[in-house]
């Protein structure tokens, strides 16, 4: 099954006009029949379809010599903070189980194509990913991407970059196309499998993540500075400086002195000057809560309870009565306006 979005970002593209072009295959062939121009693989903003996205990679994969190790490429050039809001989501579960499943509740963000799900069974996890109504030409391209990012992303959270227990399996019989892609990956790659999947030992599934990376992390979190200030424009000097201060540790409970002492004054002259610029620390505390909560529940339509934990709120209601009281809706009623029928990148 498709994941079909209109909003995906230009990452997925750019790095494949990238692979393309060693090749010697120019990006307006890539591009070709689709609503996407050159200039607009470098616009941060510029957003596509998932129609666009599977006519690139049937051009790319037409016009590229061999159709074997294309998306490993360009799956090994994606990293998680090129998801922005999603890729935080991600970096903040607490297990690995809860991150996955965030991937899934957020596919229509990422840069999945086909449909993910996660099966557990007998001691096995198996990441499966349907390819139903995704033309067959595209097919090798897709399975590969997602095969490697879900495998590079498994290893970024769990910190541990020798994993050896994965396993690739395809429904495509090729044992030629194995034999090559064996020279492509050490990754251990099955075919003629009932369905296409992932597969590693479930046991590493509700394992406490330790301390994300702190370079993808911090590239979300400047993400979700960004969203703020397009929703609310730049701030002044000491509220901007708090506000990030607050982004930055979004998850946890935070308190002005803290916050002071990081900005290197002292309590009362930062609400000082906060008032000054006639705001409260308070004021920006929940203002940034509530916009990050307010964009994970309708770009994704996240559950209220995993939203109030990723916005520091310990207790569910109390975050559902900041939300109402800041927004005049329920948090349920923003994830219910925004969901889409279901199905990382």
């Amino acid at each position: 099954m498709i994941v079909h979005s209109h909003s995906r970002p230009s990452t997925s593209l750019r790095l494949l006009c990238d692979e393309a072009a060693k090749y010697g295959i120019a990006a307006e062939a890539c591009l070709e029949h689709t609503s996407v121009s050159v200039e607009e693989l470098d616009d941060p903003s510029a957003l596509h379809s998932t129609t666009d996205e599977i006519r690139a990679i049937e051009n790319l994969v037409r016009l590229a010599p061999e159709n074997v190790g294309l998306g490993f490429a360009v799956g090994r050039a994606t990293h998680v903070h090129a998801f922005g809001i999603w890729g935080f989501a991600i970096l903040t579960s607490p297990t690995l189980r809860a991150a996955i499943e965030t991937a899934i509740n957020y596919e229509k963000l990422s840069f999945l194509i086909a449909q993910m799900s996660l099966v557990v069974e007998d001691g096995e996890a198996r990441l499966e990913f349907d390819t139903s109504g995704i033309p067959i030409s595209a097919h090798r391209y897709i399975l590969e991407r997602h095969t490697v990012v879900s495998v590079k992303f498994i290893r970024d959270l769990l910190q541990q970059p020798d994993l050896d227990d994965f396993e690739a399996r395809l429904v495509d019989d090729d044992t030629e196309y194995r034999a090559k892609m064996a020279k492509v990956t050490p990754l251990p790659i099955k075919v003629g499998q009932p369905v296409n999947a992932l597969a590693f030992p479930a046991e590493i599934l509700d394992t406490p993540l330790p301390k994300s990376d702190p370079v993808s992390l911090q590239f979300c979190l400047d993400q979700c500075k960004a969203l703020l200030e397009k929703q609310t424009g730049a701030l002044p000097r000491w509220s901007q400086q708090v506000r990030d201060a607050i982004i930055d540790n979004i998850g946890s409970d935070q308190q002005i002195d803290v916050v002071a002492s990081k900005l290197a004054v002292t309590e009362r002259t930062l609400r000082r000057r906060l008032a000054d610029e006639g705001t409260s620390f308070r004021q920006l505390y929940i203002d940034a809560r509530m916009a990050i909560a307010y964009e994970l529940l309708a770009s994704a339509g996240l559950n209220v309870e995993t939203v109030s934990w990723r916005v520091g709120y310990a207790e569910p209601a109390s975050f559902a009565r900041a939300f109402a009281k800041k927004y005049g809706r329920t948090p349920g009623e923003v994830r219910k306006e925004n969901a889409s029928p279901s199905g990382m990148g």
